[in-house]
């Protein structure tokens, strides 16, 4: 009987941890967790953009291709009918208050990321500064509508 309820407890421990360590490995993969959630380790910017294409929620903000935070909110600004991004960077990354950013796609058919491109300023963006240059996103099927009606329009000319 004895060793009957330590197997259980056995078993039922097993399971819990089990379960514990599947959350921990989601939380991981979803980027949803950071090193210590009581430190602050980043600051915040901010960006308003014409067209954000198919930019989310945590999608990555990368200078030179390397990943140096996140966008942490998208809103609509009411008064300009622009995409208000802020965008969460590492406290180790110094921007220059020149620096611009642009929303690029990963790829042909890859998802949307914030890019940044840093200026030649000597000071540096502090927590809650704007950027001052944005560049929208590009939309594919614009880019294809303007390459059909300006071969359109060249092949009409050579008539």
């Amino acid at each position: 009987m004895k060793n009957s309820k330590s197997l259980e407890f056995g078993v039922g421990l097993l399971i819990l941890l089990g379960l514990l360590a599947f959350m921990f490995m989601a939380l991981k993969v979803s980027g949803m967790t950071s090193s210590n959630p009581f430190l602050t380790t980043t600051y915040d910017v901010t960006a308003n953009f014409t067209d954000i294409g198919s930019l989310k929620v945590r999608s990555p903000v990368r200078i030179a291709g390397v990943q140096v935070g996140t966008v942490t909110s998208i809103d609509l600004n009411p008064q300009t009918y622009e995409a208000h991004v802020v965008m969460s960077i590492q406290n180790t990354i110094d921007i220059p208050e020149d620096s611009s950013v642009s929303i690029t796609s990963s790829g042909i058919l890859g998802d949307n990321y914030a890019s940044v491109t840093p200026g030649y300023a000597s000071t540096n963006m502090k927590s809650g500064a704007q950027f001052g240059t944005t560049y929208a996103a590009t939309s594919l099927t614009s880019l294809i509508s303007t390459f059909m009606s300006s071969s359109a329009n060249n092949k009409g000319a050579k008539k």
